[in-house]
């Protein structure tokens, strides 16, 4: 048998390649995963972790596609480090679901509706009118719709609704006539509300329908890109990078507390509730997994594929000129179950509507 001192340097350089690419390929899978982790855990809790969950999600599959090409030549064995670490990035970080099979609602035993929503902001003079035809919801949410509600009710694209509410920039129109409307936080200005709740009689019981929009951080955004980042990692403590640190942070820490109170709202409502609408909060991050580990989540109980709603047409050269974040959701108690979930495609209006067919299994 031939020992190492045997083999030629040629081979010696090659087993040499092959361990450090082997190494390199295991410290890839690790930064990884430690970095999906902060980012759900921690993530708007720290602006810098904050400012890298609305980045595009490809950008993490980089390292593995530059180590991909020397891996096939020199260290083959290191392919399932890599691919390990892009299913993390392509399933848990950005959310995709297979496709499943639509349940026939009219052998569902319990009573189901469809509700959709839509961000009207910047929306290009676009309508996703084609996607609510195909959808027919009895509730359709929206937001960024002040004083819109009567000219889209009476309107022969929403004339469908009998009824229709608004309270501040949040709208709700419905097949079934709507009890109640009040602003969230309670007693505050329909420009400082986060959230709308309305009480709806649905063929005789109570449900309430929130609709939220959480602050933009497009501003806040644009600011941290200038060093942001290291602020929010590297804010020692005594330094000017503190300082800046801690104004940043105070946007994020509005977004949480924001989050919560609605989160605490929804719990302690008496009625069955259904929570939609734009959050400004992606899905890796930890605002969206605080409310998935108290809510159900329409896309990840009966969505398919990653569902993005945001932005719409994009230059983006790492997001292939589509969106890539997943703001817009449809959330709700555990009274309900979801039965489908869909995200309008192919549309250039900077929100897509989304669209659920859900199920009063716990009345």
């Amino acid at each position: 048998m031939a020992t190492s001192s045997d083999r030629s340097p040629t081979a010696r350089r090659s087993g040499r390649a092959a361990r450090f690419l082997a190494v390199l390929a295991l410290i890839h899978l690790l930064l990884t995963l430690a970095l999906l982790l902060a980012l759900r855990h921690v993530g708007e809790a720290n602006h810098g972790l904050a400012l890298l969950l609305f980045a595009p999600p490809t950008l993490w599959l980089l390292p593995g596609l530059l180590l991909l090409p020397v891996t096939l030549i020199w260290s083959w064995r290191s392919l399932p480090l890599l691919a390990a670490a892009a299913l993390l990035v392509l399933g848990p970080f950005m959310g995709w679901q297979p496709e499943r099979e639509a349940p026939d609602a009219t052998s569902y035993a319990a009573p189901s509706l469809t509700l959709m929503t839509w961000n009207r902001g910047q929306h290009g003079g676009q309508s996703p009118i084609d996607f609510k035809r195909r959808q027919q919801p009895e509730l359709l949410v929206l937001q960024e719709s002040v004083l819109r509600e009567r000219a889209l009710a009476q309107s022969s694209d929403y004339g469908d609704y009998t009824a229709y509410q608004s309270a501040g920039e949040h709208t709700l129109l419905s097949k079934f006539p709507i009890l109640e409307s009040s602003l969230l936080p309670a007693g505050t200005s329909s420009r400082q509300a986060r959230a709308a709740r309305f009480v709806v009689d649905w063929n005789g019981r109570r449900i309430a329908v929130y609709s939220v929009h959480l602050r933009t951080p497009r501003d806040v955004l644009l600011g941290q890109w200038r060093g942001g980042l290291f602020y929010g990692l590297l804010g020692f403590p005594g330094t000017s990078w503190a300082e800046r640190s801690a104004q940043y942070q105070v946007f994020w820490d509005g977004q949480l507390t924001d989050a919560r109170m609605i989160l605490d709202a929804v719990r302690q409502d008496p009625l069955p509730a259904l929570i939609a609408g734009d959050f400004n909060s992606p899905h890796t991050g930890h605002i969206r997994h605080l409310l998935a580990c108290n809510l159900g989540d329409a896309h990840a109980e009966a969505g398919a594929g990653f569902g993005f709603t945001f932005p719409g047409k994009t230059r983006n050269p790492f997001s292939a000129g589509g969106p890539w974040l997943r703001i817009d959701y449809v959330f709700f108690t555990r009274h309900w179950s979801a039965m489908t979930c869909t995200t309008e495609a192919e549309r250039a209006s900077q929100h897509r509507a989304v669209a659920a067919r859900l199920a009063l299994t716990a009345p």
